[in-house]
């Protein structure tokens, strides 16, 4: 008889090593950057949602950016600009 060798395919947790934007006291006059991961919908609810902020809040939509695919991060260029010239970012997944 041979013997086997057994292996654990799981892994330890990882950690996000970076610390988020502060919270954003108020909407009202900001600069909205968006992120379109091009899947299906994406473009759509991100769309309705500027137009939502817009009238409540008279939010600006100052960048917006599509990924070439959902399986691809966002061009680190256009998330610099964007972290530059607005105030706070949504990124929209779809289907």
């Amino acid at each position: 008889m041979g013997k086997y060798l057994l292996v654990d395919p799981t892994t330890q947790p990882m950690s996000a090593s970076f610390k988020g934007a502060p919270r954003l006291r108020d909407l009202r006059g900001k600069r909205l950057g968006m992120i379109d991961d091009s899947k299906t919908n994406a473009k759509e609810l991100l769309e309705d949602l500027a137009a939502l902020l817009k009238g409540r809040y008279e939010v600006r939509l100052e960048m917006y950016h599509r990924k070439p695919s959902a399986s691809k991060p966002a061009d680190p260029k256009a998330v610099t600009d964007m972290a530059k010239k607005c105030d706070f970012a949504i990124v929209a997944i779809g289907d």
